[in-house]
């Protein structure tokens, strides 16, 4: 899903047999280039994936293959203490009471004594939006008839799937979960 200002949230649907783990570092090779994509122009008919199905359908006139997405709405919350877990966070040199960690800031020790992240991503029938807080204590018009066949991908996440909030432009995950007991359609309710 595209989204802005620049930040695309990627959903990954791995094989019902793998661990998040598994899914959500598939899904980081995809955004390091390690793992190939195939475009949906590509993909066979039929079941081409976990989750996605490709077919054909009337369409108005010389379209590129449509993709239509579907998941479920939910929400999750976290929190993060950071120095519990320092070398996971990035903060193994910066917990540590030693001399020289930010000469920049000041000649004297400084070292991160406390530090957590609270985080909460949503999907619903607006859309995707995700937030994060870290605190650091250191010291309409009428549609045409349809006329010709064209492919359609369609992609449904009704069971649990991963999420990556990615810069757009830097390719960087700025946030990264699973859902892991999504909410049931309610009947007519349709997210697209």
């Amino acid at each position: 899903m595209l989204g802005d200002p620049a930040v695309d949230v990627h959903l990954l649907l791995g094989a019902e047999s793998m661990a998040s783990g598994q899914v959500l570092g598939a899904g980081i090779g995809i955004l390091a280039r390690a793992r190939p994509v195939t475009p949906g122009s590509r993909l066979p008919y039929g079941e081409a994936g976990p989750g996605l199905r490709v077919g054909r359908e009337h369409t108005s006139g010389p379209e590129p293959p449509a993709l239509e997405v579907s998941t479920t709405a939910s929400g999750m919350t976290a929190g993060h203490d950071l120095p519990a877990r320092p070398g996971l966070f990035g903060l193994t040199a910066a917990a540590r009471d030693a001399h020289g960690h930010f000469p920049g800031v000041s000649s004297d020790s400084r070292y991160v004594e406390a530090a957590r992240q609270l985080a909460t991503a949503t999907f619903d029938a607006r859309g995707f939006g995700t937030a994060a807080v870290t605190a650091i204590g250191a010291l309409g018009c009428a549609l045409p008839r349809p006329r010709r066949l064209s492919t359609a991908v369609r992609a449904v996440f009704d069971r649990p799937f991963g999420f990556l909030a990615v810069h757009r432009h830097t390719r960087l995950a700025l946030a990264a979960g699973r859902v892991t007991d999504p909410e049931p359609h309610r009947e007519g309710e349709v997210l697209h």
